[in-house]
């Protein structure tokens, strides 16, 4: 099996989708058109049916190194060999180009002459597509039998209800592709692929992106197509082989298409694919603008800036601009041990990560994506339906179609079984989420704009439902598949709920129930002290009338639930930094979120194997010891140097998987939002406590 480790992988996006780049060049993960689409390469969940996009010296004993063009997303790898140095430079363009979709690589001799090797080798819809390739003048078309996403939300609400308008119509359709390159390509049953050799100071381009011929170009646009490429564009629309001619003269169209910025997205002009490599130098310029000019609003300064910043570049990427979700991850059934079946799909929106991520962007500047982001929460709440709650997960467009597929024809990442996608989990009772739903919404009030009356009416609507709800058994935090419990995180959350309803109302004066509220509010507070901590580990417990420990515990000073300080936070912490040999949760700093096997031995979440440690809750543990510190200084250097090697285990680029395994190796959905989420939010606290 031939696999990266999933560590050594970089990022790259543009908001709408991504692509894995491996150290050795190889793109083995790219979904299209969105997020959470059908897959066109997968070689990490499986080496041979998954394809891959790989770009490799031909010299076998090389070294290779990959770092991100600073403050841009725009990767390199490089690799370093005895004759010599090469590198490829990955990117999707943004900026004025605004092309989407599109995969840009340049590969560059930078000393001496070495000999590369291309091979372009798709598998369409998770490798269950099969497609022909055939020679274009500009590369290699590939064509899927049938279109991947014809049965997908996505294709149906594309062309029924336009709600992915900043899609065009013809790039949601899966199955054509192209690689425009100025290099001869052979073709193969799998796809394309060349030897080529590059002189110091050579340059060869490769651009994977969907194909559209004039032809087609004239055929596959409606005229309500064209209307809405029309509003979008600025310019009027009076012939299909331009969609942003407009009809002014030649002088008056250069300088509006030069002052609107736009670029025709869907085609090369002859005198660009003449200009291939000076072609791809200016949309390299512009989209590293793009990410400078965006990253110029982080107004984080403290001593672990180039982190922050990373982490915020990161999520990012992660987001989805058309309707401003994030997604938890980019990638499916990575596993979080490997061999072992705890492999999930993570290409959602979680509401339960609502809080943390209007928290972290508001804190460090962002509050265009935290506008976008509650934009998206205040839709979800405009769904609830009579006398029910929210969904735990949605689809980046908001819809619910999650059910969970096994792919079985795929062997998974280093043999880890089964390949799923869908999240059987997005039906679970997790009653969490409506704190998490209600403190993005107050902290959103307090520091970014004001919610507005209508958003209020669904808050306060909810917030009835969880004071008819909240003493209910429920899946909680961590999706456990092994039956509902009273979960102390859940009732934690909401308590929350209430809590932040009442201070919004109040701040507002906006109507509500404000008894009942306060006598909810107050009834949950006491049922958690009362049910939720055990006199005999003198510590919090993962839920009602048991033993076994949960890092969710941690927060609840973050939550503002208790005093960083108060005797029974101390001791609930000092309980998880225990070693799991010990009962704890703490392995060397890094922390588990719970035991996997209960105090009798069995599953406590109904799944078999093993788990890494969770990153989000070792940054958890950070936050608690930083607010505790502000009475114990001892407590405060302690969470400096766990926060400082928690730093040591992101990736060569600084990104972080879900988990961390026991030799430090990256573990599960890579790389997750919600760890960089954390990271920000205890840097930017960490940063506070210090005086910086």
């Amino acid at each position: 099996m031939n696999y990266q480790p999933i560590e050594d992988y970089g990022l790259i996006g543009n908001m709408r989708t991504t692509a894995l780049v491996g150290l050795n060049g190889s793109i083995d993960w790219f979904c299209h058109p969105r997020h959470d689409s059908p897959s066109i390469f997968a070689a990490i969940l499986d080496s041979e049916k998954g394809g891959h996009f790989r770009i490799e010296s031909m010299v076998n004993e090389d070294h290779h190194k990959q770092f991100y063009y600073p403050e841009t997303n725009i990767l390199i790898t490089r690799f370093l060999c005895e004759n010599g140095v090469g590198e490829v430079v990955d990117f999707m363009p943004l900026g004025n180009s605004a092309m989407r979709n599109w995969i840009v690589r340049q590969v560059r001799t930078v000393r001496k002459e070495i000999t590369f090797r291309v091979e372009c080798y798709p598998a369409f819809d998770y490798g269950r597509k099969t497609h022909t390739s055939t020679h274009t003048k500009t590369g290699v078309k590939f064509a899927c039998d049938t279109d991947p996403c014809e049965s997908t939300s996505l294709a149906k609400g594309s062309k029924d209800d336009s709600k992915d308008a900043d899609i065009d119509p013809r790039e949601v359709q899966c199955q054509r592709f192209e690689l425009v390159t100025q290099v001869p390509l052979e073709i193969d049953k799998r796809g394309a692929s060349a030897e080529f050799t590059l002189k110091e100071g050579e340059v060869a381009t490769f651009i994977f992106k969907p194909y559209v011929s004039e032809s087609e170009d004239e055929a596959d646009c409606s005229a309500d197509e064209y209307k809405a490429l029309e509003k979008k564009s600025g310019f009027t629309v009076n012939t299909k082989k331009d969609p942003y001619r407009a009809a002014v003269n030649e002088e008056d169209l250069e300088a509006e298409k030069e002052r609107k910025g736009h670029r025709q997205v869907f085609q090369l002009t002859d005198e660009e694919l003449a200009n291939l490599n000076q072609t791809t130098e200016h949309y390299f310029s512009e989209t590293t603008k793009y990410w400078r000019e965006w990253l110029s609003q982080c107004i984080y300064t403290g001593r672990w800036r180039r982190r922050v910043e990373r982490s915020a570049l990161a999520l990012k990427l992660m987001t989805y601009e058309p309707t401003g979700a994030i997604i938890a991850a980019p990638t499916t059934s990575l596993p979080e041990y490997v061999g072992g079946g705890r492999n999930w799909d993570y290409r959602y929106t979680w509401i339960r990560d609502a809080a943390f991520t209007v928290y972290a962007l508001i804190r460090i500047g962002f509050t265009e994506e935290a506008k976008g982001f509650m934009g998206w929460l205040e839709a979800r709440c405009q769904e609830l339906g009579e006398g029910g709650s929210l969904q735990i997960m949605y689809r980046i467009d908001g819809k619910l179609d999650l059910e969970e597929e096994e792919l079985d024809h795929l062997e998974g990442y280093k043999g880890s079984k089964p390949v799923r996608i869908g999240n059987g989990a997005f039906d679970q009772l997790q009653l969490d989420i409506c704190g998490e739903l209600m403190d993005s919404a107050y902290l959103y009030n307090k520091y970014g704009n004001f919610i507005s009356h209508d958003f209020w009416v669904h808050l306060r609507y909810l917030t009835n439902w969880v004071c008819k709800n909240w003493h209910r058994k429920d899946s909680g935090v961590w999706e456990s598949r092994g039956g509902d419990k009273n979960h102390l995180y859940s009732r934690l959350m909401c308590w929350v709920a209430v809590d932040r309803a009442l201070r919004i109302a109040e701040s507002r004066s906006f109507p509500a129930e404000h008894r009942r509220w306060v006598k909810t509010r107050d009834e949950i507070y006491e049922d958690i002290l009362k049910n939720g901590w055990d006199e005999d580990r003198q510590s919090f417990v993962q839920a009602y009338g048991e033993k076994d420990l949960d890092a969710g515990c941690l927060i609840m000073p973050l939550v503002f639930f208790l005093a960083p300080s108060d005797p029974k936070m101390l001791k609930t912490i000092a309980a998880v930094r225990r070693p799991p040999q010990e009962g704890g949760l703490t392995a060397n700093s890094l922390v588990y979120r719970y035991n996997t096997t209960n105090s009798e031995g069995k599953s406590s979440d109904g799944l078999e194997g093993e788990e890494g440690t969770f990153n989000l809750c070792t940054f958890w543990l950070v936050e608690a010891l930083t607010r505790a510190g502000s009475t114990d200084h001892h407590l405060l250097n302690e969470s400096r140097r766990i926060f400082e090697e928690m730093l040591t285990y992101a990736n060569h680029v600084g990104l972080y998987a879900e988990e961390t395994g026991i030799s430090g190796e990256a573990l599960g959905n890579f790389p997750q939002a919600f760890t960089h989420i954390a990271l920000i939010s205890a840097a930017w606290n960490l940063s506070e406590a210090l005086g910086e």
